[in-house]
């Protein structure tokens, strides 16, 4: 059962006034962002263990402008293919049902993102930029650690702060209040609560849900803040996108232009296996999969 009718950080669920709150923002990101329905159709082949290359093939076919841009970002040096890439079919051939769906979803993630939108210490294209780079971090996490699904661990990061992008289009005043008041000893979390009574993490997962996204990815965005307070069947990639997103701010690829994540406590490492070993790892390829990152992200 999903949690994301829970407040992060307690038991209680949303109260009513805080749920009509957060309707009445949907039905005005409606109009201005949306996950395409083709978008949520490749997500949910994943789901389907029935689900064939040829299923994915023709829902990014359906798709002219997430073809070319798939195929742009394919034949980039961010892959490094010995051969020239002319078609999905050869893509899903040479990379994997996974890794072409997180393509996709990375092409039509970064639709949102496009518009220029910068104030004070704040980027759109750095915004975009942490998430990629969440999202490569988690899916080095997962293989390290042996915890949840490298792959999925990709798609929670990515989708990780979609809450942020839709408060910076949907409320910009009330936005550029949050960020003249960030503060590097105070979480963004804690001050969105305060300005807008509701956080990005809650409207992201509130909005997973109505997109209906997969059940996991809407509860690691949720809880990327607050993993120790998850208590349902995902925990494993709640926790990998919590620690991702945590070391992604610290390495200087921030969400706003401050670091001000909390680490995650010893529980969430501890949980995952995690050991100074381990850790030593993933901190060890962490910039250089930042840097390919970014790579992907520029694309």
């Amino acid at each position: 059962m999903s949690t994301t009718s829970l407040i992060p950080g307690s038991t209680e669920p949303l109260s009513d006034e805080r749920r009509v709150a957060l309707e009445k923002l949907f039905s005005r990101i409606g109009e201005v962002s949306s996950l395409p329905t083709v978008a949520r159709r490749i997500l949910s082949l994943a789901e389907d263990d029935n689900s064939r290359a040829d299923d994915l093939r023709e829902a990014i076919q359906s798709d002219p402008v997430l073809v070319a841009r798939i195929l742009r970002r394919l034949n980039s040096s961010y892959y490094g293919l010995s051969q020239k890439v002319a078609d999905v079919r050869t893509a899903v051939s040479l990379l994997g049902f996974r890794e072409v769906r997180n393509l996709a979803m990375t092409v039509f993630v970064s639709r949102i993102y496009e518009a220029p939108g910068d104030y004070g210490s704040y980027k759109r294209s750095n915004l975009w930029s942490h998430s990629v780079a969440v999202a490569a971090a988690g899916r080095l996490i997962s293989r390290v650690c042996g915890r949840g699904a490298p792959e999925e661990a990709y798609i929670g990061g990515l989708l990780h702060d979609i809450g942020l992008i839709l408060i910076d289009q949907t409320l910009r005043r009330h936005f550029h209040r949050v960020i003249d008041g960030l503060r590097s000893d105070v979480p963004t979390y804690a001050i969105e609560r305060e300005i807008l009574s509701f956080d990005h993490a809650m409207l992201g997962g509130f909005v997973a849900q109505r997109w209906n996204l997969p059940e996991q990815v809407a509860d690691a965005i949720t809880y990327h803040h607050q993993p120790w307070c998850y208590e349902g069947e995902h925990r494993d990639l709640v926790q990998v996108v919590a620690v991702a997103n945590y070391l992604c701010s610290r390495a200087g690829w921030t969400s706003l232009g401050v670091h001000n994540v909390p680490p995650p406590p010893d529980e969430v490492y501890a949980g995952l296996g995690l050991d100074q070993v381990s850790l030593a790892i993933i901190w060890e390829e962490l910039e250089p999969t930042l840097e390919k990152a970014a790579a992907l992200a520029q694309s």
